[in-house]
């Protein structure tokens, strides 16, 4: 028989979310200052041979893909955590402005994949031409090829509804969610005592 699985309190998820926060701020504090001496740090580790430069080049392509990952992952688990524990139970503290911010924050966040494709229609639309660049690259212009011109435009247009509907659909249940703890709190508040 398995033990039945712990639910995590609103507080402790609370606690994970600020830990996350700082774990953010240790990824990238250190991208930050590499991208900042990006140029000078490439001219020193360019200069070395043999397995120096190995070394360096493989320790510094490290740097530049798993310090801004780690902070970007960290920052959304934040995010999610954040909002996440105001709708479990446990949470001590009412909703302040942290977590209104890191609600907002983190609907943006889940909206970033519908914006690429609808920034590639939008771009289309003003250009009047839109490149296809899969097997082979080809380019479709409004005047010359109207037909593929809109087909392509509005299968990025349905790629980012449907991206955006999906982000919708998970921030809705957690909307009704929030409102459902809500009216119970207020419920057990306004209660008469027995």
């Amino acid at each position: 028989m398995q033990a039945p699985i712990a639910i995590v309190s609103g507080e402790q998820l609370l606690a994970r979310s600020k830990r996350l926060f700082l774990l953010t701020l240790i990824f990238a504090t250190p991208s930050a200052l590499l991208a900042w001496q990006l140029a000078p740090l490439w001219s020193h580790i360019a200069a070395l041979d043999g397995a120096a430069f190995l070394g360096a080049a493989t320790a510094f392509g490290l740097g530049l893909i798993v310090l801004p990952l780690g902070a970007l992952i960290c920052f959304v688990s934040a995010l999610y955590w954040r909002v996440e524990s105001n709708i479990r139970p446990g949470r001590q503290r009412p909703a302040n402005t942290a977590d209104i911010v890191s609600a907002c924050a983190a609907v943006l966040a889940s909206l970033l994949p519908a914006a690429w494709p609808a920034s590639k229609a939008a771009r289309a639309l003003i250009t009047g031409s839109i490149t296809i660049r899969q097997p082979i690259e080809h380019h479709f212009s409004i005047a010359s090829d109207p037909l593929v011109f809109w087909e392509n435009v509005t299968y990025w247009l349905l790629a980012s509804v449907a991206l955006a509907a999906l982000s919708a659909y998970f921030w809705r249940s957690r909307w009704l969610a929030y409102r459902h703890r809500g009216i119970e709190s207020k419920s057990e508040i306004t209660a008469p005592p027995r």
